[in-house]
């Protein structure tokens, strides 16, 4: 996708967080979908799974980020969707999309690819296709963009501080991250969903949400990092499941309006609380883009800065400040040695400046919410 939107040069950010919470909106879109129609078309489970996957974990703050949350969920409910209605090379479309996204999609495209080959040798082409393209794709690029085939594989087992991959046994933390995913009362649908017959149709969308969180769990214990967002897109699956269970609860579905709106509204009140904190943080972070221009423009521009030496940043910010740098990612440093010039700044409001520098390094400017410290 950045490789794609590159060709807009300077509106490629805008374009990106666009794409990003597009992706968001259709998830939630077809969430409520597949849930009206595992519902029986009850447009209450329809309601409930839309909401269940809105407020799934940390769902809204990564919308809000940009990052491929939305779309990874949008493709897996696609994927869902079209396989129900046997409209298999659908089904394998959004599934190769989602595979390009997130890693944990792999098993459950192989485990698809097998069962039409098995049921549809006119296919059999186009599967063998995508099995070259998926890990073609997925490495090649990182190929030619670092050098190293394996990079991305390597910076996922390298987890930042207080992600389940760094805890005594990984699996089981980050089993217990996922299980805040979705709201209480939709694990509570999902038991319903396990007991009631009325609710079976959904067991196979419980199952590949449990499946996906399993994954990422075992995953984590192998040294990858086990952060709830890789487990998000199996909380959404569960919070489906667990929205067609709640509605079966009830015979009455005006009552079942009623009963799991009222269950959501109590179980998210703490997320809708927090909303008006992510839009701070978004501020904060697009503060931060604004005020780099400034800062480095002040200092004397690009070429003047990385002639002083290598530049630093704080943890995070290596991304944002290569793209205004206009370098490579890993010229990009997070340790100040001179020579360099390190950019400072917070992550968030109230955070902590970043990085610290040692006494070889001086100010050389202060704009926004940046400091240039330079060791030439």
């Amino acid at each position: 996708m950045c490789a794609l939107l590159s060709v807009l040069g300077g509106a490629a950010p805008v374009a990106w967080v666009l794409v990003a919470r597009t992706g968001a909106v259709l998830a939630v879109w077809l969430g409520f979908r597949l849930g009206r129609r595992l519902g029986g078309g009850s447009i209450a489970a329809g309601v409930v799974a839309g909401a269940g996957v809105g407020l799934c974990g940390d769902f809204a703050g990564y919308a809000a980020a940009g990052a491929e949350t939305g779309w990874t969920i949008a493709l897996a409910l696609a994927a869902v969707e079209a396989w129900r209605a046997e409209r298999y090379r659908a089904a394998l479309a959004c599934g190769l999309g989602c595979a390009l996204l997130r890693v944990e999609a792999w098993p459950f495209l192989l485990a698809a690819g097998v069962v039409l080959w098995r049921r549809r040798p006119q296919d059999r082409p186009l599967l063998a296709a995508c099995a070259i393209a998926v890990p073609a794709l997925w490495l090649v690029p990182e190929l030619i963009g670092s050098g190293d085939l394996l990079r991305s594989g390597a910076r996922a087992r390298m987890p930042n501080p207080g992600q389940p991959a760094t805890a005594a046994v990984p699996a089981w933390a980050a089993l217990r991250e996922a299980a805040t995913l979705p709201l209480w009362p939709l694990w509570a649908g999902a038991v319903a969903c396990l007991a009631l017959p009325a609710a079976r149709v959904a067991r196979p969308v419980l199952a590949a949400g449990l499946a996906w969180i399993a994954l990422v769990a075992i995953m984590a214990q192998a040294g990858f990092s086990g952060e709830p967002r890789y487990s998000l897109p199996g909380g959404a699956l569960v919070a489906i499941a667990g929205a067609t269970g709640l509605v079966a609860l009830a015979r009455d579905r005006r009552a079942a309006t009623v009963l799991g709106c009222a269950l959501l509204l109590v179980a998210a009140a703490p997320k809708l609380v927090d909303l008006p904190d992510i839009r701070r943080d978004q501020a904060w972070q697009r503060g931060l883009a604004s005020d780099l221009v400034g800062v480095i423009q002040v200092a004397g521009g690009r070429d003047a800065l990385l002639a002083c030496g290598r530049p630093y940043v704080g943890d995070l910010r290596g991304p944002l400040l290569a793209y205004h740098l206009e370098v490579f990612k890993r010229r990009v440093a997070f340790v100040p040695r001179p020579p360099g010039v390190v950019f400072r700044s917070r992550l968030s409001p109230g955070a902590a400046t970043e990085p610290a520098t040692g006494p070889d390094f001086s100010t050389l400017t202060r704009r926004g919410r940046w400091e240039i410290r330079v060791a030439c």
